[in-house]
Formats: C-alpha cells, structure tokens, sequence
C-alpha cells in the first residue's frame, strides 16, 4: 500500500479543510491511502495515522508547516515516520519548521522543498516508480 501523509502544522486558525495538494494526490494516485491531520487533533486520529504506517510500503510525507507552530500531536506519527527503519519516506514541506527539519537531519532523512503542485507530483511520481 502507499501512503500519503498530510500533515498541518500551524495555529488552529490556520487549518485547512481542504487543500489543493490533496486533492490532486486523490486524482493522481487514487490507489494510494490519503491519511490527514494537524497538530491539534485528536490522540486517536494520530494513532490511525500511526497503524497505516504498519501497512504501507511507500509513504509519502507532505507537512505544511508554520515556522514557529510547535509539532503538537502530529509529534509521535512524524516521530515514528523518521525513525521507521523498514520505510524510506518521501518527505515534502512546504514552510519551515526548526523541531522537524532538527529531527529529520537527525535521522538523515532528505527533506524535499515544496515549490508547486506540479513539481511535487513529477518528484512523488519518480519515487513511487
């Protein structure tokens, strides 16, 4: 199974319902198991998010992310994403976020920068085949 992340960490004013990036995934990719969440939901949310990892072959990571926005409840299943050693991720952010790319480096994991829509889909197609 592959497995897309997408992950909101910014102030819960910020958060979105509906995002762009999203949607074309669903249409590109419509095998793939789409996982959303933010760094305000629910423990259980983040834990489903957690079990799909269990399943998946491939992931994709994609954290849309405010620089200042502390990774919140998002923490354990970006935690888990990078130190997972069975899944090499792709991980895309779009926005900076110190504690995450800190961790990342840590686990030398490579952090793509998101620059579009379309270039994120010519890298994610390139890593799925």
């Amino acid at each position: 199974m592959t497995l897309f992340i997408h992950l909101q960490i910014k102030p819960i004013e910020q958060i979105q319902f509906s995002n762009e990036w999203v949607g074309i995934m669903k249409t590109e990719f419509p095998d793939a198991l789409i996982f959303e969440a933010d760094s305000h939901s629910e423990p259980f949310v983040i834990s489903q998010g957690v079990s799909f990892l269990k399943e998946a072959e491939k992931v994709v990571l994609f954290l849309d992310s405010d620089e200042n926005e502390k990774l919140g409840a998002c923490a354990p299943l970006i935690e888990k994403v990078l130190r997972d050693k069975a899944i090499a991720p792709f991980i895309l952010i779009q926005g900076q976020n110190v504690m995450f790319e800190k961790m990342a480096k840590m686990m030398k994991k490579e952090v793509f920068r998101y620059e579009s829509v379309e270039e994120s889909l010519v890298q994610i197609s390139r890593f799925l085949n």
